[in-house]
């Protein structure tokens, strides 16, 4: 069928080294490649305060060799060196006061504070960017281990690391489970998965976000079995996916297409069977992805009237698609065969067409649905990198980790919050919260606290009538 990532739904990784002549489908754009004219650009910004200042002393004049030293400076031009100090740790030793009770004789020893256990240990700043480097930049704990030597001279062991990697793990649970209460609530959310390799098992890991959540759970399945256990049991809103079909066991809430799946399936059909319904109907998925952008950039509505046309011309593309598919032959008809006739490619694409039509037009007639679902795959992406990086996980605890620490930390990103400072206030026990999450956190506790009220000393709701 020459397919390839391009034309149908195959990963990339299953692409060969071959170079391939693929055919775009935009229009290529008369502009020269880099910055445009009249572009503002960006550099370096001078700093007001800089840490260190060097001056160069003008002795002599450069024309005329005449002494400057006591002339007076008539202005700097200055010049900024933007550096990193040199890396180097701190010790900081606590001191228990021993002391003998003059009255008892009894030997007294002031108490350490409860994370000071051990003669030689580690502090939350140190473990802070060890889990960055691991569930941030995927290094493997090998390599963080060599680079803690490199930088700052410290000997941490994989070991030590992966103890790091825990106990954010289990501080961070509470802020967990708020994102994913707070997930059931959003009106439109992004899923997807994708392979996990676990104690030699290919296992998944699942996603549910949005552009300021970000929720992964790792689960021997892929389907439903997985999905009963997290969300969307529970969720009401719209859920933007591809035609996985485990996602259509929640009839609850509504479904989404990502359509730029479709249009590369439908490249696949054009390119390989040369049915025209299928260019017709990626250009048409295109040219109303534009013009609802351009609706949503006015700020306008889509009237009833334009979301009939649309679907008018959807069903007219569907049409030619069903003539240049006619329905196979019955299975009395052939003679040496039994049971049903195997469809095309294009025919079981078509049926899709036909069957999901309000969910893929869906982004029409909700504005807020996206025309794909690149949130969910963006996200997904660094769990593929992380795989090809770092390599297996050896244990499903190992796998649980991950996902949790990477959700928070794609939370705290997407939130404008600086990764080490919050994995720091992690590792000492106190997860910052993203303040539109904490509001939403006490609005629901106190939603709780009226129900329980009300339910205890059955107090009756105060109604107000209309004159």
């Amino acid at each position: 069928m020459n397919q390839n990532s391009q034309n149908s739904n195959k990963p990339p990784s299953t692409d060969s080294f071959v170079k391939k002549k693929t055919k775009n489908d935009e229009k290529k754009s008369d502009r020269l490649p880099g910055g445009q004219k009249g572009h503002p650009g960006s550099t370096l910004k001078v700093f007001d305060s800089p840490h260190e200042i060097v001056n160069h002393c003008l002795c002599n004049c450069k024309y005329c060799g005449h002494s400057l030293f006591q002339t007076e400076v008539k202005y700097y031009e200055k010049r900024q060196v933007v550096d990193i100090p040199a890396l180097n740790y701190i010790v900081i030793e606590h001191r228990s006061e021993i002391k003998k009770c003059p009255y008892c004789g009894l030997i007294n020893k002031a108490n350490f504070p409860d994370n000071i256990t051990k003669p030689v240990q580690y502090g939350p700043r140190a473990f802070s960017v060890a889990v960055y480097l691991r569930n941030f930049q995927l290094i493997p704990y090998g390599r963080i281990s060599r680079a803690f030597k490199d930088l700052f001279g410290l000997t941490m062991s994989p070991a030590t690391v992966k103890s790091a990697e825990n106990k954010c793990f289990h501080n961070i649970k509470e802020v967990t489970d708020q994102i994913k209460k707070r997930l059931i609530k959003e009106d439109v959310i992004h899923c997807d998965e994708t392979g996990m390799r676990v104690d030699g098992h290919n296992d998944w890991c699942h996603v549910a976000s949005t552009d300021k959540l970000t929720y992964y759970f790792h689960h021997r399945s892929r389907g439903s079995e997985a999905m009963n256990d997290e969300i969307l049991t529970e969720y009401r809103g719209i859920v933007v996916h591809d035609f996985w079909s485990s996602y259509f066991k929640y009839p609850m809430c509504k479904h989404a297409m990502c359509n730029a799946h479709l249009r590369r399936e439908l490249k696949g059909v054009h390119e390989n069977l040369k049915q025209d319904w299928a260019q017709e109907m990626s250009e048409f998925l295109a040219g109303s992805k534009k013009y609802i952008d351009e609706v949503k950039k006015q700020g306008n509505k889509m009237e009833g009237e334009e979301v009939e046309a649309l679907k008018k011309r959807y069903d007219r593309i569907i049409m030619k698609g069903i003539m240049e598919n006619p329905p196979p032959l019955m299975p009395g008809s052939r003679k040496g065969k039994r049971g049903r006739p195997k469809q095309s490619k294009a025919k079981n694409l078509l049926d899709r067409f036909i069957k999901f039509k309000e969910e893929i037009l869906r982004f029409t007639t909700d504005l807020r649905v996206p025309f794909e679902n690149n949130q969910a795959e963006r996200d997904l992406r660094m769990v593929r990198v992380q795989q090809k990086i770092s390599g297996t996980f050896r244990t499903p605890q190992g796998a649980d980790a991950f996902c949790r620490n990477r959700g928070y930390i794609s939370t705290i990103m997407k939130n404008m919050m600086s990764v080490i400072d919050s994995l720091f206030a992690a590792l000492k026990g106190e997860p910052p919260i993203p303040d539109w999450l904490l509001f939403f956190r006490y609005t629901l506790n106190f939603y709780v606290f009226c129900i329980y009220v009300h339910n205890w000393l059955q107090i009756p709701y105060v109604t107000v009538k209309k004159k």
